[in-house]
Formats: structure tokens, sequence, C-alpha cells
């Protein structure tokens, strides 16, 4: 379990309530289809601690469409069942069983029926996740579709009962020399869509902005993707840096995104911009805010994209960061909703005139292929893991990529 610490400070909003949105401002009802608004939920560190029912996170006033589940964070090493710990309270054991899970189930279904869906996310950076052959990588995802997709399998232990997300998501921040397998992984979820029809499931990522991606660039070049949660931020210091352009940081390589993917299948798949959702949540410490964008700058960047036919609108990391954010009565998701809908943070009157420095596309995009080599730029860099911390042998871990605390068990 994760362990529950006071939180001080200003900001962290109706933890004690259980309602963590400000009820004083007006955001417009979810809207399908237009850009959509997407967080993370699940893990916490840095001081922050996400409120641990996520029904509160689906009020009609909180401003988010899409909800990730972070994360399953066990597979492939020796086992082919993903296991992880979801919220402060549902693990889900190396044998697919859930314990603690009820609360959870219960709030995904009425999470769906307000409306958010609701995403299974599989990685994070540090983390025991390996894909050794192909018929592993379909024997995992034929398991994860029977446990968590609308299988009617009941065969297989099911941590959510009846219920079923809406997709999965592919966080591979851990390569090892696996990732020419996801595919199969990916391709064996999508043959199972197929026979439920009734129902739209998306495969999402969240690869980091670098390209060549060396952890993610090869699954999506030869995989189908839905969406693509890039995180534009934490890489001021890689080979081909990149970040949102603000703050004396990289340039936003947003438009060598659209190039990339276009010569992939992943060539109608929508890209989000990944942004931290507080001053600490890029790293879990104050270094951090360097990478935060206020909702001011965070409006300027959303204004100038929001046109292309590729945005598909603003991931963050994550929800408790973003209940410890409030300004002018809104957390950083109430924001980031408000600027896809209205143009402007709340309270402004419009988006500030300075736009982000950019990197324009090149004509002939970069793209991996089955040959890259998913561990190194051209130049032999990588992309690093900030901040791990190891608390103790055998109990939790602490990284940092969007960020987050896993659990060792």
């Amino acid at each position: 379990m994760h362990h529950l610490r006071a939180l001080a400070g200003v900001g962290l909003v109706g933890l004690a309530s259980g309602v963590p949105f400000t009820d004083n401002i007006s955001i417009k009802p979810r809207q399908a289809p237009g850009a959509q608004n997407i967080v993370y939920w699940g893990q916490n560190g840095g001081g922050t601690i996400e409120n641990n029912d996520l029904a509160a996170y689906c009020q009609p006033n909180s401003g988010i469409d899409v909800l990730v589940l972070a994360f399953l964070y066990q597979f492939g090493n020796g086992g082919n069942i993903p296991s992880g710990t979801i919220g402060q309270s549902c693990y889900i054991s190396t044998s697919g069983q859930g314990q603690n899970c009820e609360a959870l189930t219960a709030a995904i279904q009425t999470c769906q029926s307000a409306g958010v869906k609701i995403i299974l996310s599989l990685g994070g950076a540090t983390s025991s996740y390996s894909l050794q052959t192909q018929a592993q990588a379909e024997q995992i995802g034929q398991y994860l579709w029977d446990s968590y997709g609308n299988s009617g399998n009941k065969t297989v232990q099911r941590p959510f009962g009846s219920n079923f997300v809406n997709g999965f998501d592919f966080d591979i921040e851990v390569n090892g020399g696996s990732s020419q397998y996801y595919q199969y992984m990916i391709a064996k979820l999508r043959s199972n869509f197929g026979s439920d029809e009734a129902n739209t499931y998306y495969i999402t990522g969240a690869p980091q902005c670098p390209i060549p991606e060396p952890n993610m660039g090869v699954i999506i070049s030869n995989s189908v993707f839905d969406h693509l949660y890039v995180q534009f931020y934490n890489n001021n210091n890689y080979t081909v840096p990149c970040a949102l352009g603000i703050n004396g940081n990289a340039p936003f390589n947003y438009n060598n995104w659209t190039s990339f993917i276009s010569n992939t299948p992943s060539a109608n798949a929508k890209v989000f911009i990944g942004v931290p959702a507080s001053p600490l949540a890029s790293t879990g410490t104050p270094s951090g805010a360097q990478y935060y964008a206020t909702p001011d700058q965070l409006a300027a960047i959303v204004g100038e994209y929001k046109g292309d036919a590729h945005f598909g609108g603003i991931m963050m990391w994550s929800a408790g960061f973003s209940d410890a954010n409030v300004n002018n009565g809104c957390t950083y998701a109430q924001q980031a909703k408000n600027i896809l809908v209205n143009g402007a943070a709340c309270g402004s009157s419009g988006p500030p005139i300075p736009t982000p420095t950019t990197t324009p596309a090149t004509t002939t995009p970069t793209t991996a292929s089955s040959t890259f080599s998913p561990t190194a730029s051209p130049t032999g860099g990588t992309v690093p893991q900030w901040g791990q911390v190891s608390l103790t042998p055998k109990s939790r871990l602490c990284s940092w990529r969007k960020k987050k605390k896993k659990l060792a068990r």
C-alpha cells in the first residue's frame, strides 16, 4: 500500500471531502468529438496524493474526458500475467487476482456512465517488464483482453468484475531490447476488439518527445495507435533535446511528431500535448518547475496547434498534482479543459501573445524501422531515467517519468 502522509499547503482541494474540484466555476460539459483532456490516475509521489475515489474525477465539472489507470508494471519477466498497483488500494497480483479493488471497480462503472473513458496503462519508468518472443507478447495481449475487455471469459481472473476498460495504454520506458514484440501484443488486442462491435476501444501510447524515441519508436512504427500522449518534458539534456519551448527550454517538436507518424501505421493517430500538472509533477522536486507550463502558457501553446488535423488535446501527469495546483478557482485539469473549449485559462481574457519556440517539421521525417536501435540516439545518447530512488529493498520504488511511485511486491 502507499503510505498515506498528511498533506499541507493551499490548493489540495477536497481530499477530505472526497470532492477534488472547485464548484465556483463553469466547465463546459464533455464533448465528443473534440479535443480531449487526458489525466493519469493511480500513482503518487512528490508529497502529493490524489483522491483515492476515482469517481470524484468524473463529476461534470472535473474537466476530465479520459482517465488512465496507472500501472500494470510487471509482466513478461518470467510471468505472462500483468500485475501492479492502481491507486492506494487496488493491487493486482501476479496470478491476476484483484485485491481490495471493489471500490475502484464501482468507480469505473460510475465514470463510464458519466461519459468518462477509462484506459488501463502498462509500463512505467521503473518496473519489471519485458517481452522475449512474439508468442509471449500475443499471450499477454490475449490475457489483457480476457481479463479487462468485454470478453465474456469466465475462466480467468477479472479484477474489475464484469466491467471492462475502454482501451489499453503503453507507457513503455524500459526497453531491454524487447520493443519489437509489442506490435504483436497490440495486434492481438486489436483482433479481439473486433469481437465487440458494440463498443469502441483505443490503443494509446505515452512516448517521450525525442525523435528517434528510444523506447517506443519501434512500437509506433509497427503498430496502430489511436492516441499518442507525447511527454514534452524532462528532455532538455537529451542528444536531440525537446520540451514545450518555454522558460528557456528546448524547442517544442510537435511538428516533428506529426511528420514522424505520417509514415507509420499510426498515421491517423491523434497527438496530445503531454504536460506536468504542477511545478513538482515532472520530477517530484522544485527542479522540475522548468518544465511546467502555467495555464496562460499552455493556452498559448494549444492556441497555436489546436487547428492541426493531428491535434487530440492535452495529457497531464497526474490527478494528484492537478488537485494541488489551483489557480483562479480551477485545478490544472479544469484549466486545461477551459483552454480546450474556450481558448483561455480560467479567469483570463484570452491567450497571451508569446508563443513557444518550435522545431519546424522536416520534409523527410525521421522514422523508426525494424532495424532502429531502441537504446541509442544517432549519437549514442538515451533518454535518461530521472530521479529513480529505491526507498527500501523490498518496499516502494519512487521513480519519476510523468512521474510515479510504484509498489514493488
